[in-house]
């Protein structure tokens, strides 16, 4: 659980036909990562293969929109069950398709006018429909005629509508023509009338500031709560008629079968993306690369269920190989993952952390965060999210931590005197609270310089340790004594001798002690340095309870129920989001740079499995 363990190199031998559906069910069971060698294989996009590519990419610009959405209506079946089997070459299976787009685009095109052309006429209903109702609720404007405007104008005068995102800035007094605006919540109509040159003008600055003119309506007779009625109608035979054309579009996509054309597409392109280099043969396909699984007859049987002829054999790696790292964690620890790959992902012979920082993150944020009524609301938000997982489960665990803490602080929605504290109140006996964080720190510090140690046994270098390194830690525990009784500096000066004879032994000259000295001193000094910062846990849990206790004290001032319940509801909700983020960001810093320093370094490479294909493409 502590140490990563390398992915496994894998061989797949898989028949030409089958690789699409080898690879999505490899790739939805079970993670696998394909790596080409260099100079082998070669692509699997040939000339005939781009071209076919770039046409229906062509099309899918053109026409992607008034293709049928892909979705599951069902949750995603079992790939084995659900992939059509792809028997056709690639270059069969995209000259069909495009063969049966062509066709598709030919009968639909018409229809695809039209709607085209309903969409717009619906826009611009649905813009006058807003209009009229902005009139009707203008009392001034409620009588305006716009078809008598459409009808009135001249020679020299001249009526237009504008429709704009903002209202219209300030006209120069150059342009003078007489303006009506009618502004509302998303559309600021502007209803405009002056001499033509002025209308110019005025066009122009309507387009600068993103609007366009809007046609007058030359059928809406009436006031505009009279005209409301007529342009309502419209609206609603326009969404009839809209609907009426994706209905026949739909029958002709069914005709052509054009889902199940678009679904192969869409499987050749994942494959393509996910293969760069394939070593073929006339029949079968070798593919390489790494897979999280170590159980080869596992996979084998994966496949033999799935009817495909393909084969895996796992083996070591090439010698120039690099191996992913895998963290093997159980489900409780895995959110917890996310704090070491912030610096890398730990090598296979470093130590993943993950587990201990289950226990350790939760105590770090709930006893900065120590209260049971924000700590239950914390939990309840985790609960609500459940997704991202990493995010809700750290939600929980701090949340349940802080109602802990709460009880021991005695504190329940900032408030001290609803629950008895089981340990302390924090602002009344500091000193406890700010010490016991600065003893947590120390376990920390020292774990960390033992699973430096354990780091070292596994990479085969544990005597380099044990005369280099080791000597640290009955200085550090030395230096801690002392603060406590005298004879501390006996094992101080005992880590001493180890660290200087140690690296004598290691072959280090007698000139080159005093820098491995002052290297112990650097060293020693950062460790007091970090043993110190844990400090700021407890800073933070007596800030955490001071400002608590000015929410109430203000809950209080206001001498009135409704209000002191206000009051402290808008407190917690600030504590909550204010508190909760510092201590997180505390919290973070804490296990980053005083505790992961001491051990990890981030070496191991970073898992990519290949992406299952979209759920769409495991329909039948």
């Amino acid at each position: 659980m502590f140490r990563p363990r390398p992915a496994q190199w894998f061989h797949l031998l898989v028949a030409r036909e089958e690789l699409p559906q080898t690879l999505a069910v490899l790739a939805t069971q079970h993670g696998i990562e394909l790596e080409a060698r260099e100079g082998e294989g070669q692509t699997l996009l040939s000339g005939e293969l781009v071209e076919y590519l770039a046409q229906f990419q062509q099309l899918s610009r053109q026409y992607h929109a008034f293709w049928p959405e892909l979705r599951p209506e069902q949750p995603r079946p079992a790939p084995a069950e659900s992939l059509a089997a792809l028997r056709e070459s690639p270059q069969q299976v995209l000259a069909t398709a495009l063969a049966a787009l062509e066709r598709w685009r030919i009968e639909a095109e018409p229809i695809i006018q039209r709607l085209d052309e309903e969409r717009v006429r619906q826009a611009e209903l649905t813009l006058y429909e807003a209009l009229a109702r902005q009139l009707s609720a203008h009392p001034h404007l409620a009588t305006m005629d716009l078809a008598a405007m459409h009808a009135g104008g001249g020679e020299w005068l001249e009526a237009n509508l504008f429709v704009l995102p903002e209202p219209l800035a300030p006209l120069p007094p150059t342009i003078a023509p007489i303006l009506c605006p009618v502004p509302g919540k998303t559309h600021h109509f502007l209803l405009a009338v002056g001499l033509r040159t002025e209308m110019a003008s005025l066009a122009e600055r309507v387009a600068a500031a993103k609007g366009r003119p809007l046609a007058i309506p030359y059928w809406s007779q009436g006031a505009a709560r009279t005209a409301l009625p007529e342009i309502r109608e419209r609206l609603g035979s326009s969404t009839d008629k809209l609907h009426r054309l994706q209905q026949a579009l739909g029958i002709i996509h069914r005709r052509h079968d054009i889902p199940h054309h678009l679904r192969a597409v869409g499987h050749l392109q994942w494959l393509f993306a996910a293969i760069e280099r394939v070593r073929p043969g006339p029949w079968l396909v070798h593919l390489s690369g790494w897979t999280d699984q170590a159980d080869e007859a596992r996979l084998n049987r994966l496949l033999y269920r799935a009817n495909l002829r393909a084969m895996i054999d796992l083996s070591a790696p090439p010698p120039a190989g690099e191996p992913p790292t895998l963290l093997v964690n159980p489900w409780w620890t895995k959110p917890f993952e996310l704090f070491a790959r912030l610096l890398g992902v730990p090598g296979q012979h470093e130590v993943d952390p993950s587990p201990l920082l289950a226990l350790v993150v939760p105590l770090l944020f709930g006893y900065m965060f120590g209260d049971v009524g924000q700590g239950l609301l914390l939990t309840l938000i985790g609960l609500v999210l459940r997704k991202p997982v990493a995010v809700s489960w750290l939600l929980i665990t701090g949340g349940l931590s802080s109602f802990a803490f709460g009880l021991l602080f005695g504190s329940f929605f900032c408030r001290e005197d609803v629950l008895p504290a089981l340990w302390l109140h924090p602002t009344q006996h500091p000193l406890p609270v700010l010490a016991l964080p600065i003893a947590l720190g120390v376990l920390l510090l020292l774990t960390g310089l033992l699973l430096d140690g354990i780091s070292h046994h596994w990479q085969g270098r544990l005597r380099v340790w044990w005369l280099h390194k080791a000597g640290i830690l009955p200085c550090y525990l030395g230096m801690l004594a002392t603060l406590f009784h005298p004879a501390g500096w006996l094992l101080a000066l005992t880590g001493l001798a180890w660290y200087l004879l140690g690296h004598r032994l290691a072959g280090a000259s007698l000139s080159a002690l005093p820098g491995i000295l002052g290297h112990l001193l650097e060293t020693l000094m950062q460790l007091a340095v970090n043993t110190l910062s844990f400090a700021r846990v407890g800073a933070f849990a007596l800030a955490h309870a001071g400002l608590s206790q000015a929410v109430v004290t203000l809950a209080d001032l206001t001498q009135h129920p409704l209000a002191t319940l206000l009051v402290l509801l808008l407190g917690n909700l600030l504590v909550v989001l204010l508190e909760g983020l510092v201590v997180s960001v505390q919290t973070t810093r804490l296990i980053l740079f005083e505790f992961f320093v001491r051990f990890l370094k981030g070496e191991g490479r970073t898992f990519r499995p290949l992406p299952p294909p979209p759920g769409w493409l495991l329909q039948t």
